[in-house]
C-alpha cells in the first residue's frame, strides 16, 4: 500500500532512470572520490487509503566513482510552508530546516546495479524514520560518504506527502513556454537557422507530443518556423510537422513578432509602427506555416513595459497581460499577492488585468542538481500554494523562457509531474483569465510597475531611415509586393532583431544597397542622341533600355539651355517594357541653331530619390524662329512693292520732239 503504482508513474521513472545515464557530473565531487546524481524519483506520496497514513518514496541515483564501499544516507527535514519556499530559497545548505526523524542509511554496494544506478524504496509517514505527514512538503537531504564519515556528495530533493482528501480547489496554473531565436536570414541571402532555437523548439514540441493533456501557452519564433519550411532538412520538416500537430487542442499558439523585438524600444525610438509591422508579419507567417492564427489578446508585458506600452499593445489587439512578479511596485512575495490578479493603468487611464508570474517557479527549473531535482522543488511550491487555505482559489503562471530550462529532458520530467500532480489544475491563459472574469474590477488591487530601462533603438531608426525610403522607391518603380521587394524588407526586419546590434546589422542594409544599384545599372541610354528638327515644334525621340525582365515605371525630367520649350510640360510620367523604348518627348524651338536637351529618368516614388539614367541631347533646328519669320515676310513684302513700283516705272516716256500725226495733212 501507499506505492506510486500508476503507469504514468512508473513510464516517468523509467524515462528519468534512462536520462540519468548521460546527466553531466558536478567536477568538485568527482574529484573527491565519488558523486550521485538523482536521476528518478516518485514525484510523491500517496498514502490515501491507508490506514497508518504511511507511504513509499522510491528513489534512483546514479553513482560514478570508485565507492563501492560508501553509504547512501537520507535525512529529512522539517515540513516547509510558504515562507519556505516563496521567495526564491532553494533550500541548499545551511538554508535547510532542522532534521526530523532518524538518519536511513545503506550500504551503497547492496543496492547499486550494474548500471551505475542505485534504486531504493523508502518507507515515509506517520512513525517512520522518515516521518512526513499527509499534507506536508519536506526537504531530504541524501548523503554519500565513505565508510570513515567523509562526504563525497549531497543533494537536496523535495518529498510531498498528498493529503488524505483532494482539495476542493487545485491551484489553478497556466503554463506559458517562450522559445526565441536570432533571424536565420543571414545579410547574403541564405538562412542559417540557429541550432541552440532549433534545440529548444525540438524540446518543447516533443514535450507536447509525448504529454498531450499538459495545456500550454507557446509562444515560438517565426522566422525560424519560416526558415524551418524552406530549408528543405529533412529533420526541420519533422520538426515543422510535429509543431503543427502539436498546436491546437489544449496548446494556445501565442502571437509573436516575425523577430525578437521590444515594443517598448520602438516606442520610444518613436518608431513603433516598425514593432507593428514586425508582429504583423509574424501573425501572418505562423498562419501560413502552421495553419493557426496566433492569439494576441492576452500578451506577456515585457519587463521594460510602462504605461505607454499598455496602450500601445491595446492598440494592437491586446487586452490582457501577463507581468512579472519583479515587474510591479512593490514586488509581491506573499502568498496571496502572488497568486491574484491584479490592475495596470494604461497612460490614457484604461485599467488592463493581468496575472502574475512569479519568477521563482521557473527559477527552480535552472538549478544545478538536474532535472529530477529541479521538478521536484517546483512541484514543492505548488504544492505549498494549492494546500495553503484551499478553500480559496489561487492562480499561478509558469512562464519559461531560459533555453537552460528548454531542455527535453527536463520538460518531459516537468510535463509527467504536470500532468499527474492532483494538486494543480493546468489551463490555457484564456481559461485562467475567465474563472477570474466574474470577480468585481474594485476587488482586483491596482498596482504600478517598476520596468528594466529599454535599450535604446534611436541608431538603427537612424541606420535604417534611408534604406526605408530606397526600398519604397524601388517598389514605386516595379510596383507591387513582388519577391524581390519582399526579400529587401526581409533584410531590412531583420536588423530590427533584439539579437542583432547596429554593427552586427550594417551588412543587411548594405545587402539592400547593393541590389538596388545593381537594378539602376540594368539601365541604359545612349550618349550620342542627336535629333535634327525640320519645323518648330516637333517630338524628339529619347531611347532607354531596361534591363530587367519586368515593365518599370519612370519620371522623365527636362532641361534645355533655354531654347527649347516643353508644351507637355517638364515632366513626364512614361513606362519602360523590357529591352529598347523609344519615348516621344514634344518640344518647340525658340530660335534656329543647336540646342541642349537634358532628360533625366528617375523613380516615380514622391522624392525621386533612384536616378537610372540622364543623358543630354543635341537638338540642331533648321526652321526660323518666329520673329524670324515675321522679319523675313515683311522684306519680302517691301522687296515686291519696290520691284513692281520699278517695273511700272521703267516703261519709256513720250519726247517733246515727237508729235502726233495731223489726221488731215497729207503724209
Amino acid at each position: 500500500m501507499g506505492r506510486l503504482t500508476s503507469s504514468v508513474a512508473a513510464a516517468l521513472l523509467g524515462a528519468l532512470l534512462l536520462l540519468g545515464s548521460t546527466m553531466p557530473l558536478p567536477v568538485g565531487a568527482a574529484e573527491a572520490g565519488g558523486s550521485i546524481t538523482l536521476v528518478g524519483q516518485s514525484p510523491w506520496v500517496d498514502s490515501r487509503g491507508v490506514i497508518d497514513g504511511r507511504g513509499v518514496i522510491a528513489v534512483d541515483l546514479r553513482v560514478t566513482g570508485s565507492v563501492d564501499e560508501g553509504l547512501l544516507t537520507f535525512r529529512l527535514h522539517e515540513a516547509v510552508g510558504t515562507s519556505g519556499l516563496l521567495g526564491g530559497a532553494h533550500l541548499e545548505g545551511e538554508a535547510l530546516p532542522d532534521p526530523v526523524g532518524s538518519p536511513v542509511t545503506f550500504p551503497l554496494a547492496d543496492h547499486l546495479g550494474a548500471g551505475g544506478v542505485a534504486s531504493l524504496e523508502l518507507d515515509t509517514g506517520p512513525g517512520s524514520e522518515l516521518p512526513t505527514s499527509p499534507g506536508s512538503v519536506h526537504p531530504l537531504s541524501i548523503l554519500l560518504t565513505t565508510p570513515d564519515g567523509e562526504l563525497l556528495d549531497r543533494i537536496h530533493t523535495m518529498v510531498l506527502h498528498l493529503p488524505d482528501g483532494r482539495p476542493p480547489f487545485p491551484l489553478l496554473t497556466a503554463l506559458v513556454i517562450e522559445v526565441t531565436g536570432p533571424p536565420p536570414l543571414q545579410s547574403d541571402g541564405s538562412n542559417r537557422i540557429d541550432p541552440d532555437t532549433v534545440r529548444s523548439l525540438r524540446s518543447v514540441v516533443d514535450a507536447l507530443v509525448d504529454h498531450p493533456l499538459v495545456a500550454t501557452d507557446l509562444r515560438v519564433p517565426p522566422a525560424t518556423v519560416v526558415a524551418l519550411a524552406q530549408s528543405g532538412d529533412a529533420a526541420h520538416a519533422r520538426l515543422l510537422d510535429d509543431l503543427i500537430g502539436a498546436v491546437g487542442g489544449g496548446v494556445r499558439l501565442a502571437s509573436s513578432p516575425f523577430v525578437t523585438a521590444d515594443p517598448e524600444n520602438w516606442r520610444q525610438a518613436e518608431r513603433p509602427d516598425i514593432y507593428r509591422d514586425i508582429l504583423d508579419h509574424g501573425d501572418l507567417a505562423l498562419a501560413d506555416e502552421l495553419g493557426t492564427t496566433p492569439d494576441r489578446s492576452i500578451v506577456h508585458l515585457p519587463p521594460t513595459g510602462i504605461a505607454e506600452t499598455l496602450d500601445l499593445l491595446s492598440h494592437l489587439g491586446s487586452q490582457r497581460f501577463i507581468v512579472g512578479a519583479d515587474h510591479l511596485d512593490p514586488r509581491p512575495d506573499d502568498l496571496e499577492a502572488l497568486t491574484r490578479p491584479v490592475r495596470l493603468r494604461g497612460a490614457s487611464g484604461s485599467p488592463f488585468t493581468a496575472l502574475v508570474i512569479d519568477p521563482d517557479l521557473s527559477e527552480h527549473l535552472v538549478g544545478p542538481d538536474g532535472p529530477v531535482v529541479a521538478v521536484q522543488h517546483l512541484l514543492a511550491d505548488l504544492a505549498v500554494r494549492s494546500w495553503t487555505e484551499p478553500i480559496v482559489p489561487r492562480l499561478a503562471v509558469i512562464a519559461i523562457s531560459d533555453p537552460s530550462a528548454l531542455d527535453g529532458h527536463l520538460l518531459d520530467v516537468l510535463f509527467g509531474g504536470l500532468e499527474e500532480a492532483p494538486f494543480v489544475d493546468l489551463a490555457p491563459l484564456p481559461v485562467v483569465f475567465n474563472s477570474i472574469s466574474t470577480l468585481d474590477p474594485d476587488t482586483i488591487p491596482l498596482e504600478a510597475l517598476w520596468p528594466e530601462p529599454a535599450t535604446s533603438a534611436a541608431a538603427k531608426v537612424r541606420d535604417r531611415g534611408l534604406v526605408e525610403i530606397t526600398i519604397e522607391a524601388y517598389e514605386s518603380l516595379v510596383g507591387g509586393r513582388r519577391p524581390e521587394i519582399a526579400h529587401l524588407d526581409d533584410l531590412l526586419e531583420a536588423t530590427a532583431a533584439a539579437e542583432l546590434d547596429t554593427g552586427q546589422g550594417e551588412p543587411y542594409l548594405r545587402a539592400v544597397y547593393d541590389a538596388i544599384v545593381e537594378v539602376l545599372d540594368a539601365f541604359e541610354a545612349p550618349g550620342d542622341q542627336n535629333v535634327r528638327l525640320t519645323s518648330r515644334r516637333a517630338t524628339v525621340p529619347f531611347t532607354v533600355e531596361n534591363g530587367l525582365s519586368v515593365p518599370v515605371r519612370v519620371r522623365l525630367h527636362l532641361e534645355s539651355d533655354g531654347r527649347l520649350d516643353f508644351p507637355d510640360g517638364d515632366t513626364l510620367d512614361a513606362t519602360l517594357s523590357p529591352g529598347s523604348n523609344r519615348i516621344p518627348i514634344l518640344v518647340e524651338a525658340r530660335a534656329s541653331g543647336d540646342a541642349r536637351l537634358q532628360v533625366t529618368v528617375r523613380s516615380p516614388d514622391p522624392s525621386e530619390l533612384l536616378q537610372l539614367q540622364s543623358s543630354t541631347l543635341l537638338v540642331r533646328s533648321t526652321q526660323l524662329s518666329g520673329v524670324g519669320v515675321l522679319l523675313l515676310a515683311g522684306a519680302l513684302l517691301v522687296l515686291g512693292a519696290w520691284w513692281f513700283r520699278s517695273v511700272r516705272n521703267g516703261r519709256p516716256a513720250p519726247s517733246d520732239d515727237y508729235a502726233a500725226p495731223d489726221p488731215g495733212e497729207d503724209p
